[in-house]
């Protein structure tokens, strides 16, 4: 479904200010053609510490990002899945 403004749609509803009453926390997450689970989800965890993550491994990362978004309402963008 390329060019039909997919991007420009999901990064209005993401700006729109009115999310912010009803999502915690939004995250813009992007990623190249080359999917790697682990290294997505350390940038979620980056993104929802704001600072970086050391841990290598897939299982505790996953882990650590439930823990962090669990209670929460978050809006997730993964850009160029």
């Amino acid at each position: 479904m390329g060019g039909i403004g997919k991007p420009i749609v999901a990064e209005l509803v993401y700006n729109d200010e009115s999310l912010e009453k009803i999502y915690d926390r939004k995250l813009w997450i992007y990623f190249s053609k080359s999917f790697d689970i682990q290294k997505i989800t350390k940038i979620m965890i980056e993104e929802v510490n704001s600072s970086s993550c050391d841990m290598k491994d897939l299982g505790f990362l996953q882990l650590d990002l439930k823990e962090k978004l669990m209670g929460k309402k978050y809006l997730v963008v993964l850009d160029d899945v």
